[in-house]
């Protein structure tokens, strides 16, 4: 005689195959009473001496009816989802039976949907605790990927009943998350956990998701902030399918959440600059969904809620890092309607801009070790947000009033070597030339033009050749935005051109060289008459 997971073998074809023939009702009936033979192989232990090979293919045997069956004979497998989850709780069960039994929990559970409620306080901990097994797991990716699969179907299937259990889930999902990113040989089971963090961002209401989040953040704030990158993900997720409406009654909840979670490179201070900024984008590009969704009305107080937050009297200087490297972001968002908000920005930008010049003032802007990469990075940020204004700005925002107030601690910046060589060299080409020339159609005042101008020639004067060199490379960059109009300019320039011609620096005396020529193209036109 044929056993019973022969039987199930021979009638796997007809049962799984796309085109199988409606069966009759008492052939249904034969196929549904062999879950128990099945069960009782599958619950076989090493006592009996079952083969594990028996026991794996009678949960799949099973997994494979309630696929065809269940959803018309839910209450046939109820038995069936005890059993697995009992198989998953017993202590020393072969790894390769519980990878089946946790497949075959995820199948039953998606079918049995609200059947399965009763058995959520035995199955979550199960779940939950075959994951937290992290030596165990990582050992086998069939065994993980199963693991996850059976969350993953568990909470699409049941989001509204997993909440006592939603705090330990998304920190082992954002843990898993930060593994499967380190290494390369688990591409299953990323999509897996991508499937598994869309569900939790998706599935679940604000009223649950958000305290939740809050949580997990105070949790893995202090000893693992890895996992914070993956949670904010899923917010940021969340926050993205959230109506408006919805999104306005949690606005003062989630401000306040930002509110935390922005503080943290104030808060690890003495870190890794780059850790704590790796961090710290991830709450910005969260907080950003968040700003894309709000009004001129919702995101003023917003706005200035944190502009207040980063120079409140006696808060860490690190905040202005992190509220202008927002700003940049913010900036690049919403192009010409920040321009609404940024007219309070003005002073304070030119205020840092003085402070972070190591040739306007000797004290230290943080009281840090890393006082200088810190400076120099605050510095970058402000000369990010200033370039997005000026590039954004078609309603003359930049008044004689605001282009007088930044002008000169921005041309003041040729000489600022804070961060020595190197760091010079990035800031002049990559920062500081694309925002003043960027400045100069901002104003589109000719008599503006021509006070900037003059300030840039005067540092091609300065004793410094890596001066003179970077006043040449922003004299040339001022031509080719203005084009044409910087024609007018030109009889002041040639002066000072001529000059660094004969220049004792070699590299500055070919550099102006190129400056002509770049120019003769530029304006369309010989320059060396003017000389």
């Amino acid at each position: 005689t044929e056993t019973p997971i022969r039987v199930v073998l021979r009638s796997r074809e007809p049962v799984t195959s796309r085109e199988r023939r409606p069966l009759l009702m008492l052939q249904v009936e034969l196929m549904l009473e062999l879950t128990g033979e099945l069960l009782a192989i599958a619950g076989r232990g090493q006592q009996e001496q079952e083969q594990a090979i028996n026991r794996q293919t009678a949960l799949y045997s099973l997994k494979l009816l309630c696929r065809s069956f269940g959803a018309a004979h839910q209450e046939a497998f109820v038995p069936v989802l005890r059993a697995a989850v009992d198989l998953v709780t017993a202590e020393g069960e072969e790894r390769n039976v519980m990878g089946s039994a946790l497949l075959c929990i995820a199948e039953v559970t998606s079918t049995l949907k609200a059947l399965a409620v009763p058995q959520l306080p035995r199955l979550m901990p199960a779940v939950l605790m075959v994951l937290s097994d992290r030596k165990e797991l990582l050992s086998s990716e069939i065994y993980l990927l199963s693991a996850v699969t059976a969350l993953q179907k568990v909470t699409e299937t049941l989001p509204h009943f997993i909440s006592p259990y939603l705090q330990v889930i998304a920190v082992e999902v954002t843990h898993l998350t930060r593994v499967v990113e380190k290494a390369s040989q688990f591409p299953q089971l990323g999509v897996r956990l991508a499937s598994l963090r869309l569900t939790l961002a998706t599935k679940l209401p604000p009223r649950v998701l958000l305290p939740t989040v809050t949580k997990c953040y105070s949790q893995l704030v202090c000893s693992h902030q890895s996992q914070l990158g993956p949670l904010m993900d899923i917010l940021k997720e969340h926050i993205g399918h959230m109506q408006r409406d919805l999104l306005a009654s949690h606005q003062s909840e989630l401000t306040g959440f930002f509110l935390t979670a922005l503080n943290f490179r104030a808060q690890h201070a003495q870190d890794e600059l780059q850790k704590a900024g790796e961090t710290e984008g991830h709450v910005i590009d969260c907080l950003l969904a968040m700003v894309m969704k709000l009004s001129e009305v919702t995101f003023r107080p917003l706005f200035f809620k944190l502009f207040d937050w980063c120079k409140t009297e006696g808060a860490p200087k690190d905040r202005l890092i992190t509220f202008y490297r927002l700003t940049d972001c913010v900036a690049d968002k919403l192009k010409g309607l920040f321009l609404l908000f940024a007219g309070h920005l003005i002073k304070p930008f030119s205020d840092l801009l003085n402070q972070t010049n190591v040739t306007k003032t000797d004290e230290a802007f943080f009281d840090s070790e890393d006082n200088i990469e810190k400076s120099c990075l605050l510095l970058q940020y402000v000369l990010d947000s200033l370039h997005k204004i000026f590039l954004y700005d078609t309603q003359r925002f930049i008044s004689k009033e605001r282009a007088e107030a930044l002008m000169g601690p921005l041309v003041d910046q040729l000489e600022n070597t804070l961060g020595g060589e190197e760091e010079y060299q990035t800031r002049i080409t990559k920062h500081l030339v694309p925002c003043i020339a960027q400045l100069s159609l901002a104003m589109g005042d000719d008599s503006q033009w021509k006070t900037l101008n003059y300030q840039i020639l005067l540092k091609t004067r300065h004793s410094s050749p890596k001066v003179r060199y970077s006043a040449l490379l922003l004299l040339l960059e001022l031509a080719s935005k203005l084009r044409e109009n910087y024609m007018v300019l030109l009889p002041e320039s040639i002066p000072f051109l001529a000059e660094l011609m004969e220049d004792e620096c070699e590299e500055v005396e070919h550099q102006v060289q190129k400056v002509i020529q770049e120019m003769e193209v530029i304006l369309g036109e010989p320059l060396h008459s003017y000389f």
